[in-house]
């Protein structure tokens, strides 16, 4: 059963206890979009901050704690005095899940609440604290029984072909890597890559991969060497992969990444954001560009940004001893000044998030003065469909999505006459929605991509609107 705590701290010199009026409250709803247990012994911890002073400690006003929290979303109240808020101060919601001492889940930003046009409800996603990698390395062998890091091999069955090709590498510290070859049928040759982190299903003796994609597998530890998938025919169900024992990585290509790269001296880095693998980048491919764009931020040597870009983890010769698996820059996406991994380390899900458009066909996208955010937002159920807009006319209809594949039927808009720049926006967005064939999102970025594989739009999530 939870226990809930619940008390006011008021600040000194505000309002003393005698001259307090009757609590009011905020209402909070927190969660978290890993889809793991939390730990047996979480504890949520929430407090209501007054967030005025850049130069200042935030001054906490209100908490709540929930002992024996269980699992998400958390429903509960933070009561405050309402005789200590400023209607000119701004007023915030932050929340923490730990475990025991240890931080688990956390908050990466405020959550606005009170004044300034802020409501009194919050509703926090809470983003995970990165385990040290020794820690998760040490769980991951003494607990699953895997003599990790290895790689496995095997043919595994298909529906509308002969088989589809896996290699399957996992390490310790619970990130994997994947690449499957399509073998006869339509897809013949169809390579597909896939990274990201496993995590254990006990009950099941099992291990789940959690990957760019949503096509989510589910293996069985049959042995220290063998594994079975679970799922669907079209994963290739009842299929068996085998190890050796050793680690042979896979080449990986053309995957949507989001990560921190760091240059100085010539020499670039890219840590990818899911696993927190690092790796040289290879001077080839897209790579002048994204080394330009790094540089256009002005940022220090040596300092991290974010990036996004399409490409793949290769061996290539190295500056000084042997080969090494590098990031190979297939396109320059973008950068992203001021974000880090954390908040990126668990997609957004396509559908019922308010996608913030900010690119299309390369050109930016701008709010007008006075018009609504450019925005998409799918909705799901029987009847899916999705509405679009630059800030003029408001396009929607129907769309169709399966894996990474993604079309939008044609839509009906209101008919405004949209004035400049406006106008040619619009025109882009409904040609961005006629031509788009895929999709791939990265942390809080959504890339439409063309029949060609091109991206054609850039979108980010934006939450709590």
């Amino acid at each position: 059963m939870r226990r809930v705590l619940v008390w006011v701290v008021t600040a000194l010199g505000l309002a003393s206890m005698s001259q307090m009026v009757a609590a009011q409250t905020i209402s909070v709803s927190a969660t978290y979009r890993e889809r793991i247990a939390p730990p047996p012994d979480a504890r949520l911890v929430a407090v209501l901050l007054d967030v005025s002073r850049a130069d200042a400690s935030a001054l906490e006003l209100g908490r709540t704690e929930i002992t024996d929290a269980g699992a998400p979303p958390y429903e509960f109240e933070i009561e405050y005095d309402p005789a200590v808020i400023d209607p000119a101060h701004r007023y915030a919601v932050r929340s923490t899940l730990y475990s025991g001492d240890r931080m688990v889940f956390t908050t990466d930003a405020h959550v606005p609440v009170l004044t300034q046009g802020a409501p009194d409800r919050a509703e926090i996603v809470m983003i995970r604290v990165a385990q040290e990698r020794a820690e998760a390395a040490d769980a991951g062998g003494l607990v699953y029984g895997l003599n990790l890091p290895a790689s496995f091999f095997g043919q595994l069955p298909c529906t509308d072909c002969d088989a589809i090709e896996h290699h399957l590498d996992l390490w310790p510290d619970q990130a994997f890597h994947l690449r499957r070859t399509w073998v006869g049928g339509n897809k013949d040759g169809t390579v597909q890559s896939d990274l990201g982190l496993w995590s254990a299903l006990p009950e099941q003796n099992a291990l789940k991969l959690w990957g760019l994609d949503d096509a989510h597998a589910t293996w069985r530890i049959v042995d220290e060497r063998t594994l079975q998938q679970l799922g669907t025919p079209e994963q290739g169900s009842g299929g068996t992969l085998t190890s050796d024992g050793s680690l042979a990585e896979a080449d990986l290509e053309g995957m949507f990444l989001g990560g921190m790269m760091t240059y100085m001296a010539d020499a670039a880095t890219f840590t990818e954001c899911l696993t927190g693998h690092t790796y040289p980048i290879a001077q080839e491919g897209d790579y002048l560009a994204l080394e330009r764009a790094y540089l256009d931020q002005n940022a220090r040597p040596g300092a991290p940004l974010y990036v996004h870009v399409t490409g793949g983890l290769m061996m290539r010769p190295a500056m000084e001893g042997p080969d090494q698996r590098s990031l190979v820059v297939e396109r320059y996406i973008r950068t992203r000044p001021g974000i880090s991994c954390e908040r990126q380390r668990a997609n957004a899900s396509l559908i019922g998030t308010y996608w913030r458009i900010d690119r299309l066909r390369g050109e930016p996208v701008e709010a007008a003065m006075g018009a609504r955010e450019p925005h998409l937002l799918l909705t799901g159920g029987e009847d899916s469909r999705y509405a679009a807009t630059v800030g003029c006319n408001q396009i929607a209809g129907g769309y169709e999505a399966t894996g990474d594949v993604l079309s939008f039927g044609a839509g009906a808009a209101t008919m405004m006459a949209c004035p400049p720049p406006l106008d040619e926006m619009e025109r882009r967005l409904a040609d961005v929605l006629t031509s788009a064939k895929s999709y791939a999102i990265s942390g809080e970025t959504l890339a439409l991509k063309d029949a060609s594989g091109e991206v054609i739009a850039l979108m980010t999530a934006v939450y709590f609107r």
